[in-house]
């Protein structure tokens, strides 16, 4: 298991659920703006205020979320064991310096990330552009980074599975992990 990679790919499904959203969004808004200047309709106003109201939010979202549609992307990389590290495209965090890992959104972009408390104190965000399904990633550190963190780090992880009412919803069965309490 030493030197087996874990990498975390977008969710195919995700991706066209999301690419739907934001690109069909967008396209629609455009087209309700167009229509609306048209003026053809007794509606023509509401056409067009909608389409003006909506267009930043579905055009934020879209161009936020354009590299989750690169094939072969990997959001981000477990490579378990003692000198284990958590990897994506630009940042490398040990796992045994974790003193926090969850998912958090971003209320500007409004997509997930996931951010990694360090024994150090520094916060370290890994995109996730809303492609990787959070019963994945809680799979993912649950089976190989939970092993190897710290044991402040695995009271706080343990905390999270058992307070976690998706994870309840989805029947979650962690693996049989030595846990010291």
């Amino acid at each position: 298991m030493q030197d087996k990679h874990i990498k975390m790919k977008p969710s195919n499904i995700l991706r066209v659920w999301s690419g739907l959203f934001t690109i069909g969004g967008t396209f629609v808004c455009a087209f309700l703006a167009w229509q609306g200047l048209k003026f053809n309709s007794s509606y023509s106003l509401l056409y067009l205020g909608t389409g003006v109201f909506l267009f930043p939010f579905f055009a934020n979202m879209m161009f936020w979320g354009l590299p989750a549609y690169i094939p072969g992307k990997v959001i981000f990389e477990i490579i378990p064991g003692e000198n284990g590290i958590i990897k994506s495209k630009n940042k490398v965090v040990p796992i045994r310096e974790i003193n926090d890992i969850e998912m958090v959104r971003n209320i500007l972009t409004l997509y997930n990330s996931i951010r990694i408390k360090t024994t150090d104190g520094k916060n370290i965000y890994i995109k996730t552009y809303n492609v990787i399904p959070d019963y994945g990633f809680f799979e993912a550190i649950d089976n190989y980074a939970f092993p190897y963190m710290n044991p402040y780090a695995k009271e706080v992880w343990n905390r999270k599975i058992e307070n976690n009412q998706l994870l309840k919803d989805l029947n979650f069965v962690r693996k049989d992990h030595k846990i010291d309490q």
